[in-house]
């Protein structure tokens, strides 16, 4: 999607919720499997998760959507909300959560930010006002959403915030005035 239509499309508004997928996204979507077929190690990227700090110390509330379980502790060690979409033997569209989230978050959807990479994340980006997705998604996700240059798993948050704060679609706060959240926010975390 072209800048020019990207931004038209958003209506330029400010962006008050960040809704991220995980696998393909911050991580290259590699899964390390015991041999039950239980994953066992993924590999993430240490300072998206800075730049998902970076975004709530600035205002911008973050959500995870994520179909795999084995995150869900992760994110909850990470002081980060998640939402598995799939476990228990059921999948449940992304795109089924979002009336629920934007009351509880209280935003509409073209305040909303979603990035994914895959097949499964395209209803949900259809109804956002700024999908994204890494380079190397498959054609039809790259078709949704803004494309951003790097891989999934290769500072791909850094590289959104960066992109968010160059083109002022979240509040930009000096380092200086927001690294005492970042720190704070930082303590919370498990590792």
């Amino acid at each position: 999607m072209e800048l020019l239509v990207f931004l038209t499309l958003s209506l330029l508004k400010m962006i008050k919720l960040a809704i991220l997928d995980i696998d393909g996204v911050m991580t290259d979507g590699t899964k390390y499997y015991d041999r039950d077929g239980n994953v066992v190690q993924k590999t993430f990227c240490d300072k998206d998760w800075t730049a998902i700090k970076r975004l709530r110390a600035v205002g911008v509330e973050v959500l995870v959507i994520t179909g795999d379980p084995y995150n869900k502790k992760i994110l909850e060690n990470r002081n980060i909300p998640v939402i598995v979409n799939r476990e228990n033997g059921e999948h449940k569209d992304k795109s089924e959560y979002l009336p629920q989230i934007l009351k509880d978050y209280n935003c509409t959807s073209k305040e909303v930010l979603y990035i994914g990479d895959d097949l499964f994340d395209i209803e949900i980006m259809r109804l956002v006002g700024y999908p994204f997705c890494p380079s190397n998604s498959p054609r039809l996700v790259r078709q949704t959403g803004m494309v951003l240059q790097g891989k999934g798993g290769d500072n791909l948050i850094v590289e959104l915030f960066d992109y968010l704060e160059l083109n002022k679609l979240i509040p930009i706060v000096q380092y200086d005035q927001v690294i005492a959240k970042i720190n704070e926010l930082d303590l919370k975390e498990k590792f």
